[in-house]
C-alpha cells in the first residue's frame, strides 16, 4: 500500500440507489455513503442528488476524480449516458454536467463494466491481466478486461456478453436477439422456466430436493455452453461470475466446469480459473474509482500512487510536457456550463424571466472566462513557439521584487498569510524579459497563496558566483495534501485571478484582481516553468512537505549578470 493520500470517488449509480465511495490509489475505501435514487429519476434531479452526496462526502474538495457507473451502455469518450433504460435516459451528457458542478475530471462507464474492473482491481480478479466478468441478475452483464485495461470496442459498446446468441430458436430477448444467454441464465429466465425465485432453488437444493438440483445442473450446462463460445474468442486468464444467483454456484458449477472441458479445446483453456465475484454490490463503486484514476494517469502522463507523487520530481519539467492536457480540460469547464446552459434555455425550462436572464448571465460570465483562459494560453504558446520576441536585458532584482512583493502581499494579507520577500543587494543583476520574469514570478507565488489558508511564505534569494546562478527560494507551509500526484490542476480558485492577456503584447498576469480567466494553481505553476525555461530559467522543488515537517521549498533558477557588465 502506497503512502499517497490522495482519493478519487468512485459512484454507482443505480435505478434506486446511489453508492458512493472515497478510494485511494490502492483501491481501499475511505469513506462511503448511500443515497436513494430520485424518483422519477429525471436527469437534473439525479444530478443534484449526486453533487449534494459528494458534497456530503467530499466537504472539503479533496477527491481529485470522479469516475460513474451508469445502468447502460456510454459513449466511447466515456461522456454521455446513452441509454439508461431503468432511468428513462437517453443521450444524458452526465460526465460534462458533473464536471462544470465539481471541477472535477469526470469519466462514465457501464455499470457492468465498471463491476468488471471492480473485481480486476480488488476482487477475484486481482492476480490476473486478461479476465472476463459475467453478472447474473434480473439480466445478464458482462465485463472484458484485456492486459489489465477495459475493452469497451469501437463506440462504447462492447463487452455485452449476455447478449450473445445461445439458442436460435430461444425465447425472444429484448435486444431483437432469440435465444441470447441472458434468456437462459438470467433471474427472469428462472422465473419464467420454474415459476420460483433463485434463492428458493438453492434452499430446496440445499435441503436435497431432487428437481431442484437437477435444474441447478442444466443450469451449468447451458451456461457451460455460453462460456465456451468466449473462451474462445477470448481464451482469457480467468472468468469472474457475479450477480445474485452466485449464492448457488455450489449447485451449478460442476455442470458448468464439465460443458467448459467437453466443449472447449485444452488449448484454448490451459490456465483457465473460473471464480466467484468476491465484491458483491460494491463492485461497480469500486470499478468507477478504478476508472477515475485511469483517467487522470491520461491527464497527466505517468501519474502514480507513490510515496512521493510524479510531481515532487527535482525538477518540475514534466509540467511542460502536460500542459496541453491541462489547459485543455481547464477550458473544457467553462465550455461545458456554457453548453449547459444553453441548453436549459433553449428547452424552456427556465421558471420565469428572471431566471433565464440568470441563466444567460452564468452563460455570458462562463464565456469571459474561457476567453481569459484562451489568451493566457495563447500568449504562453507565442512564448513557446518564438511567435512573440522576449526581450532579453539585464534586470536588477532589488527593483522587479520589490514590485512582486507590493502585488502579491495584498492577496496574502486577504488569506491571513505572512509574505516576507528579503530584497536582494541593489547591485544584484540577472539576463531576462523583465515583463516575462515579473509574470513568472507572480504565478509561483499564486500557486503557493491559492493552496494556503494559514501560514507564512518567505522569498530568499542567494547568488552561486562558480555557477553564474542566481538562486530565488521560496518556502512556504502549504498543506501536505496539495502536493498530490495532480497538485489540483484542474479544481477552480475562486479567489485567484490572474489577469488574462490578449492581444501581442507580453503577458501580464496580476493575482486576484480579475474574477475571470484564472489558471489554476498547478497550471499557474506549469506556465511558470514554461516562462522561466524561455528565458534560461527554470523550478526546482528542493523540499516537499511532509506530516513532521509541513514545510514546502520551491527553488527558481536564474542566471547571474554581473552589475560591472551593465
Amino acid at each position: 500500500m502506497g503512502t499517497n493520500h490522495a482519493e478519487v470517488i468512485g459512484i454507482d449509480l443505480g435505478g434506486t440507489a446511489i453508492k458512493l465511495g472515497r478510494f485511494d490509489c490502492d483501491g481501499n475505501c475511505r469513506r462511503s455513503l448511500s443515497i436513494p435514487t430520485p424518483q422519477p429519476p429525471h436527469p437534473e434531479a439525479v444530478l443534484e442528488a449526486i453533487v449534494g452526496a459528494i458534497a456530503q462526502l467530499d466537504p472539503d474538495q479533496e477527491c481529485l476524480a470522479l469516475g460513474v457507473g451508469t445502468p447502460g451502455p456510454t459513449d466511447a469518450a466515456g461522456r454521455i449516458a446513452r441509454v439508461a433504460i431503468n432511468l428513462g435516459w437517453q443521450d444524458v451528457p452526465l460526465a460534462d454536467w458533473l464536471e462544470a458542478r465539481t471541477q472535477r475530471p469526470t469519466v462514465l462507464a457501464n455499470d457492468a463494466n465498471c463491476a468488471g474492473m471492480g473485481e480486476y482491481w480488488r476482487g477475484a480478479g486481482r492476480p490476473f491481466k486478461d479476465l472476463i466478468l459475467l453478472t447474473l441478475g434480473t439480466g445478464v452483464g458482462g465485463a472484458i478486461i484485456l492486459n489489465g485495461h477495459l475493452f469497451t470496442g469501437r463506440n462504447g459498446t462492447a463487452g455485452e456478453l449476455g447478449l450473445t446468441t445461445l439458442d436460435l430458436q430461444g425465447p425472444a430477448c429484448n435486444s431483437g436477439n432469440r435465444g441470447s444467454l441472458e434468456q437462459h441464465v438470467s433471474v427472469q429466465a428462472i422465473r419464467r422456466r420454474t415459476g420460483l425465485e433463485p434463492e428458493e432453488l438453492g434452499r430446496r437444493a440445499q435441503a436435497g430436493d431432487a428437481e431442484a438440483i437437477a435444474f441447478w445442473q442444466t443450469y451449468g450446462d447451458e451456461l457451460g455452453a455460453g462460456l465456451a463460445s468466449l473462451i474462445y474468442v477470448l481464451t482469457p486468464e480467468a472468468i469472474v461470475i457475479g450477480g445474485g444467483i452466485c449464492a448457488s454456484a455450489e449447485f451449478f458449477f460442476p455442470s458448468m466446469m464439465q460443458a467448459i472441458e467437453q466443449r472447449v479445446l485444452p488449448s484454448s483453456r490451459e490456465g483457465l480459473h473460473v471464480l466467484v465475484a468476491e465484491l458483491g454490490n460494491q463492485a461497480g463503486m469500486v470499478g468507477a474509482a478504478k476508472l477515475a484514476w485511469e483517467l487522470l494517469d491520461t491527464l497527466v502522463p505517468d501519474a502514480s500512487c507513490s510515496p512521493l507523487p510524479t510531481a515532487l520530481t527535482p525538477t518540475l519539467t514534466h509540467f511542460q510536457s502536460a500542459f496541453l492536457a491541462r489547459s485543455s480540460h481547464e477550458l473544457r469547464s467553462p465550455l461545458n456550463s456554457i453548453i449547459s446552459l444553453l441548453q436549459l434555455i433553449l428547452a424552456g425550462l427556465a421558471d420565469s424571466p428572471e431566471e433565464e436572464r440568470e441563466f444567460i448571465q452564468q452563460a455570458h460570465d462562463s464565456a469571459h472566462k474561457m476567453l481569459g483562459l484562451l489568451d493566457t494560453l495563447i500568449a504562453v504558446s507565442k512564448l513557446q513557439t518564438n511567435a512573440q520576441a522576449i526581450e532579453i536585458q539585464p534586470v536588477a532584482l532589488f527593483s522587479l521584487l520589490h514590485e512582486v512583493q507590493q502585488l502579491a502581499v495584498l492577496p496574502a494579507q486577504n488569506r491571513n498569510l505572512r509574505l516576507q520577500v528579503a530584497l536582494p543587494d541593489e547591485s544584484l543583476f540577472t539576463l531576462a524579459d523583465p515583463t516575462v520574469l515579473k509574470q513568472a514570478l507572480l504565478l509561483w507565488l499564486d500557486s503557493s497563496i491559492a493552496q494556503m489558508q494559514e501560514g507564512h511564505l518567505s522569498v530568499t534569494t542567494t547568488v552561486e558566483p562558480d555557477t553564474n546562478r542566481i538562486l530565488i527560494d521560496l518556502e512556504d507551509e502549504r498543506p501536505a495534501e496539495t502536493w498530490h500526484d495532480l497538485l489540483d490542476w484542474w479544481k477552480t480558485q475562486e479567489d485567484v485571478n490572474p489577469q488574462p492577456i490578449g492581444g501581442d503584447r507580453p503577458c501580464h498576469l496580476t493575482p486576484m484582481s480579475v474574477p475571470s480567466g484564472q489558471p489554476s494553481p498547478g497550471l499557474s505553476l506549469a506556465i511558470a516553468q514554461i516562462l522561466l525555461q524561455s528565458m534560461g530559467g527554470s523550478l526546482q522543488l528542493l523540499e516537499p512537505p511532509t506530516p513532521e515537517r509541513p514545510t514546502t521549498r520551491l527553488r527558481c533558477i536564474l542566471p547571474l549578470f554581473s552589475a560591472e557588465d551593465v
